[in-house]
């Protein structure tokens, strides 16, 4: 069943936004392969019910709901059979991660952008917050500001997150990954952030509405359709992107951090081979 902790509970539903809500976690496989005008007609409610409820469970719109349901209810195995059938050969699939990338451009707001860029260049501290496959985008953006001389840190997951999260203040940027779900790590360092004045900026595939810690920057990245493999290259481009806009705005101190790397590379290039 899809989790009803999927919609808004700080809201009044109305019955027939009820029956919506029995419906989807009841039946979340059948409801994924609905339109709007079917699931109006199945419920016996009108079409224009069904896209106010989708707003007022903390989405976008209907396609959000219904990613977010899938995202939620569909196994590994099944988003990624669901790929292999729709692109089966290199090409189809960097066709599909093209269409991706448009998307995510298309999605993604520019102001807030250039906010993540510069609160990251002026931070005294960066500490990043990624779980399961999101991880792999924590750590290249941690490696990368590292290079530029910024104190940066991943952080662990479970209770032994406090260790490095206590670390938080004014001067600190936290940077968080929250997809589709928004993992419980990301919620309590949302929320630290708040309490201690911290710089929040969380990169997601959905405009997040509703309850809970929010974060000060938005960064909205495309990774597929709800049914399918829910692919890191748009996520991996945003961090790119994200890097290069912070190397910018660092006043060439960013350059001479990686000069500095390079001759200390190249003197002990004997001993350190690549």
């Amino acid at each position: 069943m899809a989790p009803t902790a999927l919609f808004r509970d700080d809201v009044a539903y109305t019955e027939a936004e009820r029956l919506i809500i029995d419906f989807v976690a009841a039946r979340p496989a059948e409801f994924l392969v609905m339109s709007i005008q079917q699931l109006s007609a199945r419920l016996q409610i009108s079409d224009a019910t069904v896209s106010r409820f989708a707003r007022h469970a903390g989405f976008r719109d209907f396609k959000e709901l219904k990613a977010a349901v899938a995202a939620s209810t569909l196994g590994p195995a099944e988003k990624i059979q669901a790929s292999i059938e729709a692109a089966d050969s290199a090409h189809a699939y960097l066709g599909e991660q093209r269409d991706n990338l448009d998307r995510t451009m298309e999605a993604l707001d520019e102001e807030a952008f250039a906010r993540a860029a510069d609160a990251l260049a002026a931070a005294e501290r960066v500490l990043i917050v990624g779980k399961g496959a999101a991880r792999c985008c924590a750590e290249l953006l941690r490696f990368r500001l590292a290079r530029f001389g910024k104190e940066a840190a991943l952080l662990a997951t479970g209770s032994e997150m406090a260790e490095g999260l206590v670390r938080a203040d004014k001067g600190t940027v936290l940077v968080t990954f929250g997809f589709q779900r928004i993992p419980a790590e990301v919620e309590v360092a949302l929320e630290h952030a708040q309490k201690v004045g911290a710089t929040s900026v969380i990169f997601t595939a959905r405009h997040l509405v509703g309850a809970g810690p929010q974060a000060d920057v938005e960064l909205v990245v495309y990774r597929g359709e709800p049914r399918g493999y829910h692919s890191m290259t748009s996520a991996v481009a945003v961090v790119d992107a994200l890097v290069v806009a912070v190397a910018g705005r660092m006043d060439g101190e960013a350059l001479l951090r990686l000069d500095e790397l390079k001759a200390l590379k190249r003197g002990y290039e004997s001993r350190l081979p690549r």
